[in-house]
């Protein structure tokens, strides 16, 4: 049995879609379906459930994919430890990041260390600061990239970067006008919240109750799942919300929003690289550990 045949499999379960893992995996839809027959055949089950392009899991599909994802890990880590005997820094690094850092900031970087270390193969998931978290624990990934603190005995937080949030209204927002804004203002229109679970909306919570705001007190406006979302939302005057300012640099430049420091709460922060305090990291993570150390971080943030 190959090994790509179950990360085929694994692929397919996580995606809940054919036609998505052979995106992903660079394979056409019959080669995806080959190879989940070659497995059902070969153990006489089936494993899924199809609905059309769907599928979802039978009890025995459950059973073989967490030893599936076991196999693989056991596979990805035995050519890691191979490589390594040999010197080189190569092999699989897996990161997850929660949307900031993964989205805005991460390709750069990841790009020199690409240039760096060619024989790396970097696999990027985002997700919000809690998912990321699970994954670390589950050992899913080897690095995490959030823009929260995050207190866990497993894991270890290092500092690589400072983040600042900032207001962010339609350009005829009567707030626009002001030459200060300050927190109370926040109470004059619909707050567009990020989801529970991402490290913004952890962050602009802490700021706020730490300089006496109730939350309660702010006009329930919108939740939304990514900072993009957010950003079309306020372009297109549902509200006004906090994001990070590496997220709106672009439309700042192109004065599609107008964007604000509030006055009297300091929303910098710090993003934080994650990674287990004990458990065996490849060699390849330890270099982006050692990378960060030096990557000099100035150029990256005047040209953004």
């Amino acid at each position: 049995m190959k090994i790509s045949i179950l990360k085929t499999f694994v692929t397919v379960v996580e995606e809940k879609s054919l036609s998505r893992a052979a995106d992903i995996l660079y394979l056409t839809q019959p080669a995806v379906s080959k190879h989940i027959k070659m497995l059902e055949r070969f153990f006489n089950v089936s494993f899924f459930h199809r609905q059309g392009q769907k599928v979802s899991l039978t009890e025995e599909g459950e059973v073989f994919y967490n030893q599936a994802k076991e196999i693989i890990k056991k596979w990805d880590h035995a050519l890691q430890t191979m490589e390594e005997l040999s010197g080189k820094v190569g092999g699989v690094l897996k990161i997850g990041a929660s949307t900031i850092p993964g989205e805005y900031i991460l390709p750069y970087l990841l790009g020199s260390y690409k240039k760096e270390y060619p024989e790396v193969d970097i696999k990027l998931e985002i997700g919000d600061t809690s998912k990321i978290v699970r994954m670390l624990l589950a050992e899913d990934i080897h690095i995490g990239v959030v823009g929260a603190r995050v207190e866990r005995k497993r894991l270890k937080a290092k500092k690589f970067m400072e983040d600042e949030l900032v207001l962010i209204m339609p350009r005829d927002h009567p707030l626009a006008k002001k030459e200060k804004i300050y927190s109370s203002d926040l109470l004059q229109d619909n707050l567009i919240w990020r989801e529970k679970g991402s490290g913004t909306r952890k962050v602009v919570e802490e700021k706020l109750v730490k300089e006496g705001m109730a939350l309660d007190t702010l006009e329930p406006g919108l939740e939304l799942g990514s900072t993009q979302s957010i950003i079309t939302a306020v372009e297109a005057g549902l509200g006004i919300s906090l994001v990070s300012l590496w997220a709106v640099k672009k439309e700042q430049a192109l004065k599609k929003l107008v964007v604000k420091n509030i006055e009297d709460i300091s929303l910098k922060r710090d993003l934080f690289f994650l990674y287990p305090r004990e458990q065996y990291l490849p060699r390849s993570a330890l270099a982006l550990l050692d990378f960060l150390d030096k990557f000099d971080i100035k150029p990256l943030l005047n040209n953004c």
